[in-house]
Formats: C-alpha cells, structure tokens, sequence
C-alpha cells in the first residue's frame, strides 16, 4: 500500500512538473515598418487545452496556413526559447559593431511568450544573420530561426 501511495505522489509530481514546462502559446511577429504589409505572425499554441501538442499558425500578406508540430521541433523551439536573457537583447552596442549601431529602418521581431498565466514581450530591432555571433542575441537569433524552419517560412535577414 506504502507504494502504490508513493508511486501516486511521485506519477502527480513528474506529471505536475511537466505540465508546468510547456508554454501556453508563443507569438513571433516580424515585420519592417517602411514596407507595407511586410509583415508576418507566427503563433505556436496547443492543439487542445490539456494537450501537449502544438500547433504552428502562419499568418502573412500572400499566406494563412496550420499545421502540426513535431514533439522534436517543439522541443528545440522550447529549450532555445528558454535560453533567451531578456536583460541582454536590450544592449545597444559597444561601439565595436557598426551593423547594429547603423541600422535604419531594419525589420523589427517581437516574441511574446504566454506561460502560467504571465505574458513575457521581447523586441529586437534589426535581427540579422550576423546576429548568431554575437553573444547578447544569439539565443534570440536561433529561437527565431527555429520557429521560421518550423512554420517552412524564408526569411533572408536570418540565412546563413
């Protein structure tokens, strides 16, 4: 009796924490403020409430699509997400870069992730390829490229 109690507690806590380590939805918009309707909205959110899987909603000018995601893609897209240091992507520059210093009017990301019932917001400004070198947004470079691959969208500021 002793341990089925203790298998129940142990089943509620593993399945408790894993509940816990999914995102209620993610939303990525990216778009450049000179050119009209340049801009596209990708959200990743559950197929079902109380399910663990996602589905990945593109939504652009010339294209409106869903389709399933993986366990393996939404896994990558998790972890890289969580990698993200908020307090970094704010930097502007150490002078020593003159790609992010001299950007104009360049495409802007936003990422807002939605996670037990708190919304966090990022913004980058002019998130390029070069962007995967630098240590202050390369976590934010790859989540972004990642959800890109997963929605089959190209984006060339993020090719390598």
């Amino acid at each position: 009796m002793f341990r089925k109690i203790l298998f129940l507690i142990y089943f509620t806590f593993c399945n408790y924490c894993f509940s816990q380590n999914q995102f209620d939805k993610i939303k990525l918009s990216h778009s450049n403020s000179i050119m009209a309707n340049s801009g596209i909205n990708i959200t990743l959110e559950p197929i079902k409430i109380g399910k663990h899987r996602m589905k990945i909603i593109v939504d652009s000018k010339k294209n409106h699509y869903t389709r399933n995601l993986s366990n393996k893609e939404y896994t990558a897209i998790y972890r890289s997400v969580l990698k993200i240091n908020p307090k970094s992507l704010y930097i502007i520059s150490n002078n020593k870069d003159t790609l992010t210093t001299n950007c104009i009017d360049g495409f802007s990301t936003i990422m807002t992730i939605f996670r037990n019932n708190k919304k966090e917001t990022y913004f980058v400004d002019c998130l390029s390829k070069m962007d995967k070198y630098k240590n202050e947004r390369k976590d934010f470079w790859h989540a972004t490229k990642l959800i890109f691959e997963a929605a089959n969208v190209k984006i060339k500021e993020l090719e390598d």
